[in-house]
This record gives C-alpha cells, structure tokens and sequence, in this order.
C-alpha cells in the first residue's frame, strides 16, 4: 500500500467534499455561514452607525471592520491545526463550511418554478432570499434574469473559487476566502449604507474571485463559441468589475438571452451594462443555466482529477 503515500490528498478530500456537500447538505439555519452573516451585520452597525461620517472615515472603518471580523476565526482555526493530530479532517470539515452553493441553487430552482406557476410574489419573496437587488415592484422576465445572473455569478465566486483556494493553501484558506465574500455580501456597496464602508471588502473579494470568473468565462468561451464570446467581450464595462463582465458576456451569448441592464438597489435605479441577444429570459432559462452550471463544475472537476492523474504517474 505505498502508492497510496504518493496520491494527492488535497484532490481526493475535495471530491470527497463535494459528494458529501451535494448529498448531505447543511441546513441554512444550522449553517455556519448563516451565524457568520449576523455577526458581519451585527458589526457593521456597531462600527458604521453614522453615514454622515466624511468618506475616509467610512473606508478606514470598513478596512478595519474586515480585520475584526476574520483575523478571530483565521487565528482560532490555525491554533487548532498546530495541536491536531488528523490537519485533514479539520481541512474537510472547514471545505465543507465553506460551501452552500446547494441552498443557492435550491432557492434559484424554487423561483423558477414558481414563476411557471405564474406565482409572482411568491418566486419574489423566495429570490430575495439570494438577491441584493429590490425585488418588491419587478416582473416575471426581470426577476428571471436576476436570478440567472445570480447563479452564474455565485457559482464561481463561492464554489468554484473556494475549491480553487482550497486546493492552493487547503481548508483555511477556503474558509478564509469564503468569509471574505460572504462581508462582501453583507456589506455591498450597491446599498446606500455601505456605499464607502463596503468598498474595502468589495475590491479585495473582488480581486481574488477574478481567476474563478475569468476561467469559468474562458470554458464558456471554449464550449459556445470563442468568436463569437471574444468580440461580446470587447465592449467597455459599464458598473461591472471585468471579471463579472466577461462572465455575463460569455453566458449571455452562451444561454442566447439578454442579460445586465439596469436595477434597483435600495430604491435606487443603477445603470448596468446590457447584453443584448434579441431574447428575454424566461422562468425556465433560469433551470438551463443551472445545467450550464453543473456542467461547468463538473468539467472543472475533471480537469482537476485528470491534473492529478499526470502527477501521480509522472
């Protein structure tokens, strides 16, 4: 049994987690990201109470405020790996707390059914479950592209990108990154309350979600067509950071539906890029990009599985 001391064992615990996430699920309301949430809001109102603070004081309160809220955890889960004696279970079970890509896709499967039952308030309540968007006064095509931009988006930033760290600096790492995106969420500069606070969390999460966008763009590219992809991305990003840009751009021309445009966040009308493809989205486009989804983990999977299979017969 000596080959065994010579297989990768960051892969093999990510495919195990991955099963695991998928047919075993944590309940949002037992997940440790949902206690984690009402701490970064708990947070942001002790050390953001005023928005009439001038702009520099509401960034230097954010940059701090990230501080605050990872450093305890980053630091707690550390001490536990100098004094275990199995560092991989902890790296499989901080893997596994780090994802909940299953709740996100549940609720996106939800909506989309309750819009072909024609139950629009209902599919409106279920999709502010994952939206930041005001979703009260918007129609059946609207909240439809609200959510496929939702899942394309989340689906490399908080799946995909977290597998991608866990496999560069193991379980830490991944929970470390998760967290991050997760006070990017909870203090999004797209609301007026954290429209300075929220600007440090956003430009670092931002920044380290790039890769995980820009390959899931590039796969799309490759599957749907790259001309096509290359010259939708050559347009100048409007509101978008560059790698959501070229994400939307590819799907958009992958699903063959208009995607971005304007919303409402806060009460307020945001201006965004349009991909326009001469179709609206539907209820059930919401259940195909789900699919272009799930194909694109699973490609990634591979890919990984295939990488390590070099390696290990090297």
């Amino acid at each position: 049994m000596s080959w065994l001391t010579t297989v990768p064992t960051y892969p093999l615990i990510l495919i195990a987690v991955m099963i695991v996430s998928r047919l075993i699920p944590l309940p949002d309301a037992y997940h440790p990201l949902t206690f984690f949430r009402f701490f970064a809001q708990q947070l942001a109102k002790k050390v953001n109470p005023d928005l009439q603070r001038s702009k520099q004081q509401q960034l230097l309160s954010g940059s701090l405020a990230i501080a605050v809220a990872l450093l305890p955890c980053i630091i707690l889960f550390y001490a536990l790996y100098q004094f275990s004696e199995l560092p991989l279970i902890l790296d499989a079970l901080l893997l596994y707390c780090s994802l909940d890509w299953h709740a996100q896709s549940k609720v996106a499967v939800d909506t989309s059914l309750l819009l072909q039952k024609k139950q629009l308030s209902l599919a409106r309540q279920q999709a502010a479950k994952i939206l930041l968007r005001d979703t009260d006064k918007v129609n059946v095509m609207g909240l439809s592209k609200a959510i496929i931009e939702s899942v394309l988006l989340q689906s490399s930033k908080l799946f995909i990108a977290t597998l991608g760290y866990f496999l560069l600096g193991g379980g830490l790492a991944a929970l470390s990154y998760r967290l991050l995106q997760e006070l990017q969420r909870q203090w999004n500069p797209k609301l007026k309350q954290f429209h300075f606070f929220g600007r440090p969390a956003s430009l670092l999460a931002n920044l380290l979600a790039f890769p995980a966008l820009l390959l899931s763009s590039i796969i799309i590219a490759i599957q749907y067509g790259i001309v096509s992809c290359f010259k939708s991305c050559q347009q100048k990003p409007v509101f978008f950071n560059k790698g959501s840009f070229y994400l939307l751009s590819c799907s958009s021309i992958a699903l063959k539906r208009d995607l971005g445009g304007p919303a409402f966040y806060s009460q307020k009308k945001i201006l965004r890029q349009r991909f326009n493809t001469k179709d609206a989205p539907s209820a059930a486009d919401i259940i195909i990009a789900l699919r272009m989804v799930n194909f694109l983990h699973l490609y990634l999977l591979l890919l990984v599985i295939a990488a390590n299979l070099l390696i290990y017969l090297r």
